[in-house]
């Protein structure tokens, strides 16, 4: 399975420590040229994760071709090029921005986000935490969410 990433999720999957757990579960990880730039223009443990899982191969920066990227208004560079790659390699795109998520739906495209890669991760038993340490962690590296919708796709107790 191919999955597209934004910089938000791979940003709160990094901050987290699940960043190369998570490209393990995919037979192509990709990130294209906008993502990158976004994510490299803070130099901090993120950024060296990632750097690091391009050069191991784990995680590969493609470019969408040009013609594919679609004109939404209102996003980013990043997305829009999440959008096009995904669409064009027939990939899942992770996307946590509602605008985004729409747009991609609207290309027809499958879409998930931070919230569904970490329910995979605990469905699988590759994470232990409870739900409710979850939702301290993610509030601790900055992502914010309504404690209804965590628990309504983590489940566990409110």
């Amino acid at each position: 399975m191919r999955v597209v990433f934004n910089s938000s999720p791979l940003i709160v999957l990094g901050k987290l420590g699940y960043l190369d757990i998570v490209v393990s579960l995919f037979e192509e990880a990709l990130v294209p040229e906008g993502v990158l730039d976004e994510i490299m223009a803070k130099e901090d443990k993120v950024s060296l994760e990632v750097s690091n899982l391009i050069n191991m191969k784990a995680l590969e920066v493609r470019e969408p071709k040009k013609g594919l990227i679609p004109n939404y208004s209102g996003l980013h560079r990043g997305e829009l090029e999440a959008i096009a790659l995904a669409k064009e390699m027939n990939a899942i795109v992770v996307l946590d921005d509602l605008k985004a998520r729409k747009a991609a739906r609207l290309e027809g495209l499958r879409v998930t986000g931070t919230l569904g890669i970490l329910k995979v991760l605990r469905d699988g038993g590759l994470i232990e935490d409870n739900p409710k340490e979850l939702l301290n962690k993610l509030n601790h590296v900055g992502f914010r969410i309504r404690p209804e919708l965590f628990y309504e796709v983590m489940g566990g107790e409110k």
